[in-house]
């Protein structure tokens, strides 16, 4: 079967001058208006005028096969019915991604859970995260490295089974001397399958913008205290 077109070459010529068409074919399920269009395809009214017309102006002797009929008015319902699905799976999108937005933009000034290298350590506080262990490994490591790259403080996990593991740097460094607020590196190391590997770290950060993509991208979160930006999609964790 073809794809929603509709042979005229067998019409009657003056059927078609009535009706506004000429050309060999016409596409039924391309224009939507009540006419046929410029190029010769034709528009839904338009169709079940032609329709009509060849019924009205067959030959008595040589009916129109109710086959050949039934044939054209499937190839029309199947595209028209194509093109309405699609105009409303578009329609169900842009509502998907305004509403997407609409939450996204609630996130501001709250916390988020996300993979990063880095994170913000408060005065007087501590800091928080999780190695993230995707398969099972020995002798987990998370290293704390102060914004000249220098280890400042390095805490043993051991071993991890399939999941998170949660961590907290008190803020001291190897020595037990309070290290000043301000953003750190962290990285983790375990060994899997014999072989050591870096593994996944995912910080907290507070949320400070949001950003929607022009181009149907994904909506993009903007992190305090230079943590950079994180997808909405990536985020593990709200508090």
């Amino acid at each position: 079967m073809t794809t929603g077109t509709v042979t005229n070459s067998s019409l009657n010529p003056s059927i078609l001058a009535q009706l506004g068409l000429t050309g060999s074919t016409a596409s039924p399920g391309t224009a939507t208006s009540g006419s046929s269009s410029s190029n010769g395809q034709l528009g839904q009214q338009a169709f079940l005028n032609l329709m009509v017309a060849e019924l009205q102006n067959q030959d008595p002797t040589q009916p129109m096969s109710a086959q050949n009929m039934l044939a054209q008015l499937a190839q029309f319902s199947t595209v028209s019915g194509i093109q309405n699905m699609a105009t409303s799976f578009a329609t169900l999108s842009q509502s998907m991604s305004t509403n997407q937005a609409l939450q996204a933009a609630s996130l501001v000034g709250r916390t988020v859970l996300a993979p990063s290298s880095q994170a913000v350590l408060p005065a007087s506080g501590s800091m928080q995260g999780s190695v993230d262990v995707t398969t099972p490994a020995q002798q987990v490591t998370v290293g704390i490295y102060d914004p000249s790259g220098q280890l400042v403080k390095q805490i043993d996990l051991g071993n991890q089974v399939q999941g998170s593991a949660n961590f907290t740097w008190d803020g001291s460094n190897m020595q037990g001397t309070p290290m000043p607020a301000g953003t750190y590196s962290v990285k983790a190391t375990g060994v899997v399958n014999g072989q050591n590997q870096a593994l996944s770290i995912l910080t907290p950060g507070q949320v400070s913008s949001v950003t929607l993509s022009q181009n149907g991208g994904p909506i993009t979160l903007g992190l305090a205290g230079g943590l950079g930006n994180v997808d909405l999609s990536q985020v593990q964790q709200i508090s």
